[in-house]
């Protein structure tokens, strides 16, 4: 499933501060051994030889593309040149990622990242450096192409001499070097098998082997210096780095790879080991904004994700006693217009806080109607934007939409908060959660404890949690084939990206995506496309028209129907649609699908599989809140 050539960047700049942060010496994480200078200088020998070695591939790639005739001998070629150059990019990805990652996206980005307030015109929307030079040289190689390709090439060479000028200045301290490997290894085990940066080339599992061999060299060129008591612990990390690149390397071929068995077995390990070197070492992390946890070795640990990461900065503790007032207040009718409407009225516990309804029923009056199906908020609390058209930033701002919709709540935060004066009960409650100086009912505190609740629903742990963690016995035969499918030849997790399997981003997991799929009216009129604008509604933008947020496919396989407009009413029904290439693939005229319109080619056990997968993603349910008395 294609990625979109724009991403829904609310927290871009976020994390591209926080990565900027960590490139540079803090108080937080200051050299403590005088050695660090030894172990500085073999860090920037190692990447400055690796952009030495990116520089030297592009100039044989900018060679190979200079030919007079296109033969197959020149086009075999070219891409093998190609393939080395990416491959040495790979080497150092974890490096540039951490310390450069506007350099990185140049070199390695699947599409532009904008800022929606900003945004490029629509042409400009492109992939650019390698994943830009994929598109040309692949499948098939054209003349028109490779001159093209060729005048890429030559702007890319000034990138890895930029590259090179900054490693000089760089004074790697140990937290660094243990938390740009972390970051590399969570990139491999979900973007990277995924096929997300080679989805022409198939080289997804040679190239993640490279990137893991980059990191053992840097830990191995900082380990010594860095850590010289921990023997035990650095040769640890560096044996279950080789044995995952060695796996990787051993099981190339993209559609078969066993991704089950390389994260439960190889990945996790290099993951753990990593962790235990840090422990042992006493190191910690600055404080940045990830939705991963930094005390969590890998994305796929339990308890891995922060809910908190996502609130805003004014956001109160989650204590027990405010989580409990918010359940309440999701089961209260006085926070409705007519109050004969709870939040629980559609999010409904006994259905996974869905209704099962292709659209909710509208509280206002005739002709009022709600304009898209009721989602799930199981994990909504772990994303960076809230809605289908991503309008609302944080949970607190979906609290105010919805009480002030006239077909959702018909009411508003004012007008609930002074309902809840009115009732004797509620004084005590706001004053046990919010503390005797701060027991006011105010629409904040209303809106701030319906958030801190719905931030308590987190299910993620799934009997895939459970396999992927080492429980072998979880997940069924068909269930394990199911995933291969989802992360490789489906294409799934190149969109519904692990192990939240979302659009919410790995590995800092702090920005999400829109995508363009053509969603049609009802499965029966493919052509015919739902009128919803989506995100266009919001932005404006001509290419976000009928773009809509990446749901988290956890638990999804009980909230049925699918879709912002409730359009497919099983998981057969919507694989069926991606496999057939979206509404581009049925006819529909449509010029921004973000999904490629051509055929996935799934047979009807594939897609059984797939469907059996997405079940094994399913927890129970973490919380059902008390209905209030009318």
């Amino acid at each position: 499933m294609q990625k979109s050539l724009v991403r829904r960047t609310s927290a871009v700049a976020c994390v591209a501060f926080a990565t900027a942060v960590a490139a540079f010496p803090r108080r937080a994480d200051p050299p403590r051994r005088p050695n660090v200078v030894a172990a500085a200088v073999a860090v920037r020998a190692l990447l400055l030889s690796g952009a030495d070695s990116l520089d030297a591939s592009l100039v044989d790639l900018g060679s190979a593309l200079r030919v007079r005739r296109l033969d197959s001998a020149n086009a075999h070629r070219i891409q093998t040149a190609f393939e080395h150059a990416r491959e040495r990019y790979k080497l150092v990805e974890g490096a540039t990622e951490f310390y450069a990652p506007a350099l990185a996206a140049a070199f390695n980005s699947r599409r532009q990242e904008v800022d929606d307030d900003d945004a490029p015109p629509p042409s400009t929307l492109a992939a650019s450096g390698f994943p830009a030079l994929e598109s040309l040289l692949y499948p098939s190689l054209r003349e028109t192409n490779a001159d093209s390709a060729r005048r890429m090439v030559d702007g890319m060479r000034p990138l890895a001499r930029r590259l090179r000028t900054l490693v000089p200045a760089l004074v790697p301290t140990e937290g660094q070097v243990i938390d740009l490997a972390r970051l590399e290894i969570a990139r491999v085990s979900t973007l990277g098998i995924s096929g997300f940066d080679a989805p022409l080339t198939g080289d997804a599992m040679r190239e993640g082997a490279v990137a893991l061999e980059g990191v053992r060299a840097m830990c191995g060129a900082a380990g010594i210096a860095y850590w010289p008591t921990r023997s035990h612990e650095r040769a640890s990390l560096d044996t279950a780095l080789s044995e995952a690149a060695e796996y990787l390397r051993a099981h190339p071929d993209f559609e078969s790879f066993n991704r089950l068995a390389f994260i439960s077995t190889y990945a996790e390990r290099a993951a753990i080991a990593l962790d235990s070197l840090r422990r042992a070492s006493g190191v910690t992390f600055a404080r940045v904004p990830r939705g991963w946890r930094v005390d969590a070795p890998s994305v796929y640990s339990a308890h891995a994700f922060d809910a908190r990461a996502y609130a805003p900065s004014g956001a109160p503790a989650a204590t027990p006693q405010l989580i409990a007032l918010g359940a309440r207040l999701f089961a209260e009718p006085a926070l409705s217009g007519n109050g004969a409407r709870s939040c629980a009225s559609c999010h409904r516990p006994d259905h996974d806080f869905t209704d099962g309804l292709t659209r909710a029923a509208s509280i206002g009056p005739l002709g009022t109607r709600v304009a898209r199906h009721t989602p799930t908020i199981l994990n909504s609390g772990l994303q960076p934007a809230q809605f289908a058209d991503e309008r609302a930033a944080t949970l607190e701002d979906q609290a105010l939409e919805v009480l002030r919709s006239p077909a959702e709540m018909a009411s508003s935060d004012v007008h609930a908060a002074a309902q809840l004066r009115a009732k004797p009960e509620y004084a005590a409650l706001f004053a046990t959660a919010f503390g005797p100086a701060q027991s006011t009912i105010t629409p904040l505190r209303l809106r701030q404890a319906l958030a801190a609740y719905v931030r308590s629903l987190v299910t993620m742990d799934s009997r895939f949690d459970r396999a992927v963690r080492g429980d072998t016995s979880a997940m069924s035969a068909e269930e394990r084939r199911g995933f291969t499918l989802f992360m490789g030849k489906a294409g799934c997790g190149t969109c519904h990206f692990a192990p939240l399997f979302s659009g919410v981003t790995p590995p800092l997991y702090m920005s999400s995506d829109v995508e363009v799929i053509g969603t049609p009216s009802s499965p029966r009129h493919a052509r015919a496309l739902d009128p919803d604008s989506g995100r266009a509604g919001i932005d404006h933008l001509p290419t976000h028209l009928r773009a809509f947020k990446t749901r988290s496919l956890r638990n999804v396989a009980r909230s049925a129907p699918y879709m912002h407009n409730g359009a497919f009413r099983t998981l057969d029904d919507v694989i069926r649609f991606y496999d057939g290439g979206g509404a581009l693939g049925a006819g529909a005229r449509i010029t921004n699908q973000t999904l490629a319109p051509d055929s996935l080619h799934l047979s009807a056990s594939e897609r059984s599989a797939i469907v059996a997968f997405i079940g094994s993603l399913t927890s129970d349910q973490p919380t059902t809140p008390r209905r209030a008395s009318h």
